[in-house]
């Protein structure tokens, strides 16, 4: 009987009601203190770090109290190196504040490449399939070197350029132009083919196919600026010219420009 009448006694609720009200005060205090010190709600914009030097990266993350790790590296050997080329968060994304960013850089040091190039030595194999094994592995075809021999066109070996001739498992320099022997018979003579009008990067194919040294030479009017590339510049002009017999291994001039509006000539003078 008396803890009925005491539920239902003024004290009771009285009891009851400040309970409530520091329990609510409570969750309310709790609540805002979580907000607090997780940031809740607060964003802050991811800034870019893209091209820039890793070595940079951490003071530049700092100011907005990021931190990052590198996530990856790839080799661009194109690209200065060490420098960041993808970022996670992407910059302008809205994230806590402190939040980690993931970055990948290109490599901070020379890809090198080691041969493999025993099954192609001896003469089993062309020169084309060299070109395709150098253009495959990252490096330069350079000139031709011809070696008289039995056969015509085929592939003796690799030249770097102090003049050293390369052996199975040498390692080089990823983008280091590599000069090719091939054999030669003495004499030998190929027809010119046409290249005015192809661009010059179908123009240096085809001469190294025929195992001919292509020699670009840009028109003095100075057209391919402004990040225009060369390689899709068009041949105006050639030397030897079409049609003409020359020895294998000769140079040839490859006059290009990237004038759109230049007339070019097709014939064979």
């Amino acid at each position: 009987m008396k803890l009925i009448k005491f539920l239902f006694s003024k004290v009771f609720f009285l009891n009851l009601f400040i309970a409530g009200v520091l329990l609510l005060a409570g969750y309310f205090y709790l609540n805002s203190y979580l907000e607090k010190i997780t940031n809740h709600g607060e964003k802050v914009v991811v800034p870019s770090v893209m091209k820039m030097n890793i070595n940079k990266v951490g003071y530049a993350l700092a100011e907005g109290g990021f931190r990052y790790e590198v996530m990856d590296s790839i080799w661009e050997r194109k690209l200065p190196k060490g420098i960041v080329l993808d970022q996670k968060p992407l910059p302008g994304d809205s994230v806590k504040e402190g939040r980690k960013i993931y970055v990948t850089i290109n490599a901070r040091s020379d890809k090198m490449v080691k041969l493999s190039i025993s099954s192609m030595t001896g003469g089993t194999s062309k020169a084309s399939e060299a070109i395709d094994y150098l253009v495959t592995n990252d490096l330069v075809a350079g000139p031709f070197i011809p070696v008289p021999g039995q056969y015509d066109g085929m592939f003796l070996s690799f030249v770097d350029q102090k003049g050293q001739e390369l052996r199975e498992g040498d390692e080089v320099k990823a983008g280091a132009v590599i000069s090719i022997k091939v054999s030669d018979n003495k004499g030998v003579e190929i027809t010119m083919p046409t290249l005015k009008g192809r661009t010059l990067k179908e123009a240096v194919k085809i001469l190294k196919e025929n195992l001919l040294n292509p020699l670009p030479m840009e028109s003095p009017d100075n057209a391919c600026v402004d990040g225009l590339d060369s390689s899709a510049a068009i041949i105006y002009k050639q030397h030897p010219e079409c049609g003409s017999d020359i020895n294998v291994g000769r140079e040839v001039s490859l006059f290009y420009s990237c004038d759109s509006t230049r007339k070019v000539s097709m014939e064979c003078k």
